[in-house]
């Protein structure tokens, strides 16, 4: 009985150690060049057989890919797009008031009157209508701020965001009509 237990044992052992190599022999023989066998082997050793160079002849045109890609955008953002976009419908700037809804170049000046509270500007709009102004006014869609009003110009200052996103000023001078233009 107990050399039965022994060579049950034995037997046990070299199961267990032949379930363990054959995948190791499985993964070795899967990592060879291209599954070359030895006859093969010494088939690809041998030099290459060099023959002679005939005369030019025409070529084949070159074919091209029957299936190309092509990008199709419909129906997708463009990706360059900023993903948060400030929008303003037209409801919004109806409710503006008249100076911030058309840009300062729309703007005359008609003329300038000062006293004891300094100067104001008085501004013809697109609409026909006149407009007092004075400094630290609020003017144009940009949200620009009347800084100075001389005898002939006002200088209204507009803050933006460059390119590269660094806040900068521009600043806009609106002079006085001439008399030349007013009758033209």
């Amino acid at each position: 009985m107990n050399q039965l237990l022994k060579q049950g044992k034995k037997f046990n052992n070299f199961v267990v150690t032949a379930l363990l190599l054959m995948p190791l022999a499985a993964v070795m023989a899967g990592c060879s060049e291209s599954g070359n066998t030895p006859g093969t082997v010494a088939q690809k050793t041998q030099k290459p057989v060099q023959q002679a160079i005939s005369q030019p002849t025409v070529t084949a045109k070159e074919e091209k890919p029957q299936y190309a890609y092509t990008y199709n955008p419909v129906g997708r953002r463009d990706p360059f797009a900023p993903l948060i976009v400030k929008q303003e419908t037209a409801a919004k700037l109806s409710d503006r008031p008249p100076l911030e809804r058309y840009n300062l170049y729309e703007f005359k000046m008609m003329g300038v009157m000062w006293g004891g509270f300094g100067y104001n500007a008085v501004l013809e709009g697109p609409d026909g209508k006149g407009y007092f102004i004075r400094v630290g006014t609020v003017i144009g869609p940009n949200k620009g701020v009347v800084k100075k009003i001389t005898q002939s110009s006002v200088v209204v200052e507009e803050k933006f965001k460059s390119i590269s996103g660094e806040p900068e000023r521009k600043e806009t001078v609106i002079e006085l009509r001439k008399k030349q233009e007013e009758i033209q």
